[in-house]
């Protein structure tokens, strides 16, 4: 995963979690037909280990171009949830944009409406993670360049 931006890089500390996983990662638990579209990514991404927020994975893949989906799988349970959908809320189970993540942090960066080939001037919105949904928090600047 490439370096977190600058910019983006204190807001994580605020959502910092104090515990890892440090065990074998439970497989994917596929139980919705679109998660068995699915299942071959969602399984091997599971298999890596936690990304985000202490004992998650943030599985992501391409669809395209520039198109990326993602899901978030418990490392320790193996259920699988979709990330927030910004731009058809409910119409593509595992939409996703440009992320920014940690493991150490709840705190997720969706990137959305980027310009200049994709990579600069986008705009930010910002989720936090409670275990089970994301929770969506107004944060500023909304608009902050910075590469992917």
């Amino acid at each position: 995963m490439p370096a977190t931006p600058k910019p983006l890089a204190a807001r994580f500390a605020e959502f910092a979690v104090h515990e890892t996983f440090h065990g074998k990662p439970a497989p994917a638990v596929i139980t919705r037909a679109e998660e068995r579209r699915y299942r071959t990514v969602l399984r091997e991404g599971a298999g890596e280990g936690p990304n985000f927020a202490g004992h998650f994975t943030i599985v992501q893949w391409g669809c395209g171009t520039n198109c990326w989906q993602a899901a978030v799988v418990d490392a320790k349970t193996g259920n699988i949830y979709p990330l927030p959908s910004i731009r058809h809320p409910g119409m593509d189970y595992f939409e996703s944009d440009w992320l920014h993540f940690r493991r150490d942090s709840r705190l997720l960066i969706m990137c959305t409406n980027c310009r200049e080939w994709l990579i600069w001037n986008c705009d930010q919105h910002y989720f936090v993670w409670n275990g089970m949904d994301f929770e969506e928090i107004q944060r500023e600047p909304r608009h902050d360049p910075h590469g992917h």
